[in-house]
């Protein structure tokens, strides 16, 4: 048994360039292995025979009731999911702790206190309030959802949030979360450092920069009301460049002479547009959670204009210019702000996560 390998779950590859819940997972990757931690990855099979997988479901809904709750799945999913849960439960032969950030049912905390496992749970939302459904479906009640999804992290030994607002609104409901705010890891943080000595040695007021993947529909309403707003400044319109996954296609109608539209774009032409760029835009309406675009930006000394949605965790962060209005919008765009100071690592919060991981775990063991 390896005393130092810890279990978890999470569907997001840990990748320091990846999307915002990669770079999530690949901070708190990081931080386990500065503390001498390893993880083990939990992996769903590829398939499971269908006979089995329907009986392991019908068990687990008459043992488990309620607990054997996966997003209002089926039988089928409910079973596919407690075989595979059962599996990697019994194989890890490490710590017995579950560090779970995949906190989309109730099944996988039951059966890992079953188990004997304590469970850290590092949710990258507070999933009820982030689904489409708040703005697809009148008769969603988000309410609703989001009492269950306290509940079942209520199931958790600690839980960390990644927004200060949402530790705020599980204490009001019982539970006593605490806070680890997004960092980006020592290989993404490296390079926005670089980024930053290039914009320091010549600051350039070049366009300004859209950046997001407008498949998620809340993000491409966001960057689409932004173009709205510029397109208003009529000959006074800034340059703007936008890019991310499917830009070009969902955001075409907004194609004009001051707007480019690169769509997904390759991680070197990402690192030149930072260092050309006036400032990031950011806009979102809804949701929770944190955007992981505004503690990168500011380590690569570039300032985000961001409504106070978006800023939501960095209300006060140097660098961060909040508007609340489009007039109070276009005023920034059109006076771009400064190179902002470069934010310092949470090492308080991270220290926290770490000692909590040892509590539960054990100390690792000096080399």
């Amino acid at each position: 048994m390896n005393p130092t390998l810890l279990l978890r779950w999470t569907r997001f590859a840990s990748d320091s360039h990846g999307t915002g819940p990669e770079k999530r997972s690949a901070q708190i990757l990081h931080l386990c292995e500065a503390a001498g931690y390893e993880l083990s990855d939990m992996k769903p099979p590829a398939r499971l025979a269908r006979g089995r997988t329907w009986t392991a479901g019908l068990e687990a809904r008459l043992r488990l009731g309620s607990h054997a709750s996966i997003d209002h799945a089926g039988i089928g999913l409910l079973g596919y999911r407690t075989r595979f849960y059962h599996e990697a439960l019994a194989a890890h032969r490490g710590a017995r702790v579950l560090l779970w950030e995949t906190t989309y049912d109730t099944l996988l905390p039951t059966l890992a206190r079953a188990a004997g496992f304590k469970i850290i749970a590092l949710p990258h939302n507070l999933e009820a309030l982030v689904s489409e459904r708040v703005f697809a479906d009148p008769a969603y009640d988000p309410l609703s959802d989001l009492s269950g999804e306290i509940s079942r992290l209520g199931l958790a030994d600690a839980v960390f949030t990644i927004a200060k607002e949402e530790r705020w609104l599980l204490e009001a409901r019982g539970l006593t979360p605490q806070y680890l705010p997004f960092y980006p890891d020592p290989t993404l943080a490296q390079e926005c450092a670089l980024i930053r000595q290039k914009r320091t040695a010549a600051p350039r007021a070049g366009p300004l920069l859209l950046l997001g993947a407008a498949l998620n529909p809340a993000t491409a309403r966001g960057m689409a009301l932004q173009l709205e707003w510029l397109a208003g400044l009529g000959p006074a319109m800034p340059a703007v460049v936008v890019a991310g996954p499917e830009t070009d296609t969902r955001l075409a109608a907004h194609r004009s002479p001051r707007v480019e539209l690169l769509g997904r774009v390759p991680r070197p032409q990402l690192i030149a547009l930072l260092q050309l760029c006036s400032a990031l835009l950011i806009h979102t309406r809804g949701g929770a959670g944190a955007v992981t675009r505004i503690p990168e930006a500011l380590l690569a000394g570039v300032p985000v204009i961001a409504n106070s949605n978006a800023a939501r965790d960095q209300h006060g962060t140097p660098g961060v210019h909040v508007y609340d209005s489009v007039g109070e919008f276009r005023a920034l765009v059109l006076a771009p702000p400064p190179l902002p100071p470069a934010p310092p690592p949470p090492a308080a919060a991270s220290a926290r996560f770490v000692q909590e991981i040892s509590r539960l775990a054990g100390p690792t063991l000096p080399p």
